[in-house]
């Protein structure tokens, strides 16, 4: 429907010679409408006459049924080329000038001014603001607490979908887990210098279960370093059960093969006996010893 009335003949305000006149303008058209280079003109001035430095209050968007409009202020000009073009007014009281397209407006002191400080959005195409959820602690990492993107670095797990560095490439890393005990140390990973430019991986075999490994403390009276020349895998049992009833008893373990080394003793045992020697066998392994221990259970170690 466009323009729907306009006056331009304010009473006291007539004559080219009196600056700024103010006019008003109603229109169905939109703010971006309205605002477009050559918006006033010839066709819709209906004979009116326009000065560069009118200033018009535009109810735009107006709704004839409701008699209801967005108001603004807008000041004129004017361009050979593409003629009068209307430009909204921003109080400099209210919004401190210049501004940045698509730069964040923050307030300038207490008095409610606006300003462009320079904070810019690092793409002004997204329309989410992410904030931090509480205070946070210099060093900690952040991480995301809810699917709306709030920030925070307060205790909790967090994932990355590939890879972690510690460090880079002649800068060191290390990572570090901490026991839930105070003052207790910690359990580092530190990659040190290789005669070349060679990456050392710890991985794990497949397993059929969960298991947990620990190092032990070869300081202490149950510590100790295996040595061997070649790679190998040892696996410990405590208290295998043992029927008794002849010198030789027979164990049963997957784990073992006839190749494997395996070193034991007796844990408990009815009959006083002392072990003479373990044959390995595939998935098995026989006891002999001097005597029937009887009932009992037995210690054990395969390597292989």
């Amino acid at each position: 429907m466009g323009i729907i009335a306009i006056n331009v003949n304010t009473t006291g305000l007539v004559g080219f010679n009196v600056t700024p006149r103010r006019c008003t303008l109603v229109t169905t058209d939109s703010l971006a409408t309205i605002t477009t280079a050559g918006y006033l003109n010839n066709q819709n001035l209906l004979g009116n006459t326009i000065l560069p430095t009118d200033i018009f209050e535009i109810l735009y968007l107006f709704n004839s049924q409701t008699q209801v409009g967005v108001y603004g202020i807008f000041q004129v000009t004017y361009s050979a080329t593409t003629g009068f073009t209307l430009n909204i007014w921003e109080n400099p009281g209210n919004v401190l000038l210049p501004v940045v397209s698509n730069d964040f407006a923050v307030f300038n002191g207490t008095s409610g001014q606006i300003k462009d400080a320079g904070y810019l959005p690092s793409d002004a195409t997204k329309t989410r603001v992410v904030m931090a959820g509480s205070s946070t602690t210099i060093g900690l990492m952040a991480k995301f607490v809810d699917i709306t993107g709030t920030i925070d670095d307060t205790a909790g797990a967090v994932s990355n979908l590939g890879d972690i560095y510690a460090g880079a490439s002649a800068t060191a890393g290390v990572l570090r887990s901490y026991p839930a005990t105070i003052t207790s140390g910690y359990l580092g990973i530190t990659g040190v210098a290789n005669a070349g430019n060679f990456g050392i991986q710890i991985s794990n075999a497949s397993h059929a279960q969960a298991t947990v490994y620990t190092f032990n403390d070869i300081g202490a009276a149950t510590g100790g370093i295996p040595v061997a020349t070649a790679p190998f895998i040892m696996k410990q049992v405590a208290g295998a059960a043992a029927a008794g009833g002849a010198a030789a008893q027979s164990f049963t373990d997957a784990f073992c093969t006839s190749a494997s080394n395996v070193i034991g003793n007796w844990n408990t045992q009815a009959n006083a006996a002392s072990v003479l020697k373990i044959v390995p066998g595939n998935g098995s392994f026989v006891v002999t010893s001097s005597a029937d221990a009887g009932v009992g259970t037995f210690n054990y170690i395969i390597m292989k």
